[in-house]
């Protein structure tokens, strides 16, 4: 039979190594002219156990603005917390995707210092302790103390300038206050508030607003009805201006309170004077009325106050973004109603009431990253979405390489540039990749690498700008079966009458299974075999031979199909079993992913 090329040797063969990084975009007569991105809104969608939902549709979703349903053109969820993806015992990952690459979470922390008397301190000080635990090094905090500090430490990573912030901010507010004393120092609180939120309104990131209070008053008068409002009243409008600024904010509040807030706290009573047309004095109140108009979650302080905010870190571990159909007649840097709803029982949402839409900046006009930028930074790029595998493969001359496969999540995607780099355990870029026309299907590369852990990390940018990056862990090195080493198993499908690498199926009938056997010698025995399963050891679902083809004196490469048609979707493991004739095996496995379609 005459020898036929592997897989894995075409692939490296037909790549072309750069050894320096520079942006190529494709010929402008392959780029299709896309639609320009429309407004989006950002929420969070819980389950029963508080827990970020992973798996909504834009179907599932209903967007109301100014009481008007928007079409949802595009629906796409963000991973704030950097909890990195990793192989289960059952199913190892298919590939990596941007939901491995964490946003970070930007955390407004505000202390509402009058309301706290003089060695309640520890309330907020142990509970803004729990929270930072749970941070990493991609998020950012800052911390205010209103309605006098100020911005105490702007946003930063660095968990030591935090608890220095926290522990400079000092409880300024009396045991003994009269309900205009209340209504004054609530006044001060929220527009300072209001001032802080301002300054925050920028595209981005959401802000998750962490409010310490002990106590606020409702909207109320500052004298009776029949005379003139006093110099303390509070009036609606100013709640309703901070919920006009937190929707401009993108932030999210949450409101934390003594668990003792309001005890003992009687209402008015009427007077000859009409006193009782003043308003509540309970502190409890003003509270509510916060967290009703903002669409914020109001929780108590524990005797350590960690519960809480571990509640708040879960929360805003996730959160989706809807990109709307944009309308000609589009109302721009005014808020506007919000509604949010999802057709799913046990769903929990959390959407700001209100939203301004800022003017969209022509692309044109906008710096346009690089690749070489994007993965040069550790930012999250979530914009376009992507995956990427990881492979190893062996040159002739015996060196190893990585391969890197990269796809477009959105079918119909044109990619004008793309890259990936190759990270040690340590942080260091052991590698990089740039691809000469980032249009080719499959999007492949390669890089050269000694033995170990490494993870790739690949950026790609489309033809509307659209940044993303996707990250995945990859062994490099063989399996090793007596004097035998076997490269990583590759799947390949077939699209418009050719096969090609590619990470996840859906219509296609079947998939062809591949990988390289290098060393051994002319004539020795062996058995091969393709199982198919639903665990990574659990029993075959399916077996069928492996064809075996001499590619050269030291290389054999083994090949075999995989029906899919009959196969819900899902997650399966593919696995090639060698066995040589003295009875030692070996085995290299991937997971086959696939969707519906």
């Amino acid at each position: 039979m005459r020898p036929t090329r592997s897989v894995a040797t075409g692939l490296i063969t037909g790549v072309a190594l750069a050894t320096t990084f520079a942006v190529v975009s494709a010929r402008p007569s392959q780029i299709p002219i896309e639609a320009p991105p429309g407004p989006s809104v950002d929420f969070i969608a819980l389950d029963g156990e508080g827990a970020p939902i992973a798996d909504l549709q834009a179907a599932d979703v209903e967007v109301r603005i100014a009481d008007r349903v928007r079409a949802i053109r595009t629906l796409r969820r963000v991973a704030a917390a950097p909890v990195r993806a990793t192989a289960s015992a059952r199913v190892p990952l298919a590939y990596g995707t941007n939901d491995n690459v964490a946003s970070g979470r930007r955390f407004v922390i505000v202390i509402d210092q009058e309301s706290f008397s003089a060695g309640r301190e520890p309330q907020y000080r142990n509970a803004i302790e729990g929270l930072l635990a749970q941070l990493t090094s991609a998020d950012r905090t800052m911390v205010a103390a209103l309605p006098f500090g100020g911005v105490i430490v702007p946003f930063t990573s660095d968990i030591a300038r935090i608890r220095l912030a926290v522990g400079r901010v000092n409880a300024q507010g009396s045991n003994v206050e009269s309900g205009s004393d209340l209504a004054c120092r609530t006044r001060r609180f929220l527009e300072s508030l209001q001032a802080l939120l301002e300054r925050l309104s920028t595209p981005g990131t959401p802000h998750t607003l962490i409010v310490f209070t002990a106590g606020l008053a409702a909207p109320r008068r500052d004298a009776p009805t029949a005379l003139a409002p006093g110099m303390c009243e509070l009036l609606v409008d100013v709640f309703r201006h901070v919920s006009t600024a937190a929707g401009a904010a993108r932030a999210n509040l949450y409101l934390l309170q003594p668990a003792d807030i309001g005890i003992g706290v009687s209402l008015p009573r009427p007077t000859r004077g009409g006193l009782a047309d003043i308003g509540s004095d309970n502190p409890l109140e003003g509270i509510e009325n916060l967290a009703g108009v903002t669409n914020g979650a109001r929780l108590s302080l524990d005797a350590t106050g960690t519960a809480s905010l571990l509640r708040v870190a879960k929360e805003s571990s996730a959160y989706y973004v809807a990109e709307l159909e944009p309308l000609k007649e589009e109302v721009f840097n005014r808020s506007r109603s919000l509604s949010v709803r999802v057709a799913r029982r046990g769903v929990t949402i959390r959407a700001r009431p209100e939203i301004a839409f800022a003017h969209n900046v022509p692309l044109a006009g906008k710096a346009r990253l690089a690749v070489t930028d994007i993965l040069s930074s550790s930012e999250a790029m979530n914009d376009l979405r992507l995956r990427v595998g990881g492979f190893t493969v062996r040159d002739p001359d015996g060196k190893l390489r990585v391969g890197v496969l990269i796809e477009p999540a959105e079918s119909g995607t044109a990619l004008t540039s793309a890259g990936a780099i190759l990270i040690e355990g340590n942080g260091r870029v052991a590698a990089h990749w740039h691809a000469r026309d980032a249009t080719e299907r499959p999007l492949l590369g390669a890089m050269t690498a000694a033995e170990g852990s490494y993870r790739i990390r690949a950026a790609a940018i489309d033809s509307a700008g659209r940044p993303g990056a996707a990250e995945v862990d990859v062994d490099v090195g063989l399996t090793q079966v007596g004097a035998l080493s076997l490269g990583t198993l590759l799947l390949s499908g077939s699209r418009g009458g050719t096969t090609s690498l590619q990470l996840e199926f859906g219509a296609e009938p079947t998939a062809r299974a591949s990988f390289d056997i290098y060393g051994g010698s002319e004539g020795q025995r062996l058995t091969a075999a393709l199982e198919l399963a639903r665990e990574l050891d659990g029993p075959a679902m399916s077996t069928a031979p492996l064809a075996l083809t001499r590619a050269d004196a030291t290389r054999v490469v083994a090949t075999g199909t995989i029906p899919l048609g009959a196969l819900p979707p899902g997650d399966y493991v593919v696995r090639g079993i060698i066995r040589l004739e003295d009875g030692t095996a070996g085995r290299v496995v991937r997971t086959l992913r696939k969707v519906a379609r």
